[in-house]
C-alpha cells in the first residue's frame, strides 16, 4: 500500500505563533481577535490539502523572566491565548474536511469537561475533532488556578494516566447504537445501552454517563507531544498523532524508531499511529524574499526583551 503523507497545521490562537515580532512585519493580518481571522487560516490550509489544524496553547502568560509579564505584553511575545472551544467551534463552520484539534490540559482542567467538549466538537464537525493532550509547564499557569505550584513532571503524568483512563471511559458509556429516535414508541434511547462509568480513584471519581452520545469517530483523535522518557511512553499508550522535534536527521530517525518500539510495547500498532516531526516554514514569493521576511523576523522585529520573556517558557518544558 502507498504511503501518504500527514499534513498538520500547527498554530496559536494569539498575536503570533513562531516568530514573537512577526506581528509587526507591515502587511501582517491583526485580526487576530476575529472569527474571520482564523476561518481564514484554516480555510487556507484546506486549500492545500492540510489534514488536520491544531492550536497549541497555555493557561497564563510569559512571566519568568524579571518575574513580571510586562516585556510579554509591551513586545507582544505571546500575552494573547484565546479560549479554543470557540475558535475551533467558528473553524467548524467555515470548513468542511480539515480536522480541528486543540490543545487542552489534564493539569487544570477535569476528565468531564474535556470529554464533553471534545465529543461535542467532534459531532457539530462530522467526525473532524482532536485533542492535544498537555500536562502543562509551569507555575504561572498553576497560579491562575488557585496553586502556588507545578506538580512535579512525574504526578503530572500520573494524573494524566488517570486522565486519559476517564475521559476515554465516558467517551464510551454510550454504546454505538444506543439512540432509538423512535417518534411513534417515545423511545428516544436505550438505557441499557448507555452506561455509568463509576471512576473512583487517585486524582478523580467520576459517574457518568457522558451527557454527549458516541461521536462520529467513535472517540476523538487523541495528540500528544511529550519528548521526555516518561511523555514517549504516556504518547506510545494513547496519540493516534505524535508530535516530535529534533536537531537533525540522525536524532529524527532514532526518536521515530525508539517511539514505534514504545507504541508496540503499548500493545498497539505502531503503523496506526502518526509521528509528525515540526518543520518552520517562512514563505515568500522568491527564496530571496522568503530569506530577507526571516531576517526581519529574527532580527529586526523582534525586542531582545521579548525573546527573553519567551526563553523560560521553552527551558521549562525540556521534560514534557
Amino acid at each position: 500500500m502507498a504511503r501518504q503523507m500527514t499534513l498538520v497545521g500547527f498554530m496559536q490562537a494569539g498575536n503570533v505563533t513562531v516568530y514573537s515580532g512577526s506581528w509587526r512585519y507591515p502587511s501582517a493580518d491583526l485580526g487576530f481577535l476575529t472569527k474571520d481571522y482564523y476561518n481564514h487560516i484554516a480555510q487556507t490550509l484546506e486549500a492545500g490539502r492540510f489534514d488536520c489544524v491544531f492550536f497549541d496553547d497555555r493557561l497564563a502568560m510569559p512571566g519568568v523572566y524579571g518575574n513580571s509579564v510586562a516585556d510579554a505584553v509591551r513586545y507582544g511575545a505571546r500575552p494573547v491565548k484565546l479560549d479554543l472551544t470557540a475558535v475551533l467551534g467558528s473553524i467548524i463552520g467555515a470548513t468542511e474536511r480539515i480536522g480541528v484539534g486543540a490543545t487542552y490540559s489534564t493539569t487544570y482542567y477535569d476528565p468531564f469537561h474535556v470529554a464533553r467538549t471534545f465529543a461535542t466538537l467532534d459531532h457539530l464537525s462530522g467526525g473532524r475533532a482532536a485533542w492535544n493532550v498537555v500536562t502543562s509547564v509551569n507555575d504561572s499557569e498553576a497560579q491562575n488556578f488557585g496553586l502556588d505550584s507545578h506538580l512535579d513532571h512525574d504526578q503530572r503524568y500520573d494524573r494524566a494516566e488517570e486522565f486519559l483512563e476517564a475521559v476515554t471511559a465516558l467517551w464510551d458509556s454510550w454504546e454505538d447504537d444506543a439512540l432509538v429516535l423512535d417518534q411513534a414508541s417515545g423511545e428516544f434511547a436505550d438505557p441499557a445501552k448507555v452506561h455509568e462509568v463509576n471512576h473512583k480513584g487517585e486524582y478523580f471519581s467520576v459517574r457518568g454517563p457522558l451527557t454527549v452520545p458516541r461521536t462520529p469517530q467513535g472517540r476523538p483523535a487523541i495528540l500528544q507531544a511529550g519528548s521526555s522518557g516518561r511523555g514517549r511512553q504516556f504518547a506510545g499508550r494513547w496519540a493516534d498523532m505524535i508530535f516530535t522535534a529534533a536537531p537533525g536527521l540522525a536524532v529524527s530517525q532514532k526518536q521515530y524508531r525508539e517511539q514505534k518500539e514504545q507504541i508496540a510495547a503499548s500493545g498497539r500498532n505502531p503503523d496506526d499511529v502518526k509521528l509528525l516531526p515540526m518543520a518552520y516554514a517562512v514563505v515568500g514569493e522568491t527564496e530571496a524574499i522568503a530569506q530577507e521576511k526571516e531576517r526581519l523576523f529574527l532580527d529586526a522585529y523582534v525586542h531582545p526583551l521579548a525573546s527573553l520573556a519567551l526563553l523560560p517558557r521553552f527551558g521549562s518544558s525540556r521534560r514534557r
